[in-house]
């Protein structure tokens, strides 16, 4: 995991408590310096990796979570999709 970008992550979003799209907008906009795709696209996964395993673990610590594990599922599955899709789009430049 490329520990840059971990420590952006982890500063937008679990301390400033952004949202993952804010995060992909920052990072896009050269804001951090320059990500190769990949890499962001790479970290995106292993985030996405990270917050399924985090939904089946709670399906096994409350029944209500396990009603809703596969809904809950598909819709971050949907959310790193877009995000990604966001991260392989140009950069729009101003004219």
């Amino acid at each position: 995991m490329n520990e840059r970008l971990w420590e952006i992550y982890e500063q937008l979003c679990l301390v400033e408590m952004q949202s993952l799209e804010v995060f992909v907008r920052r990072l896009k906009s050269g804001e951090f310096g320059e990500f190769p795709t990949d890499e962001v696209i790479g970290f995106l996964r292993e985030v996405e990796a990270n917050m399924l395993q985090n939904i089946q673990v709670k399906t096994m610590e409350h029944q209500s979570y396990a009603e809703m594990a596969d809904e809950v599922s598909e819709q971050t599955q949907r959310m790193f999709d877009d995000l990604i899709e966001q991260v392989r789009r140009p950069r729009s430049r101003p004219p």
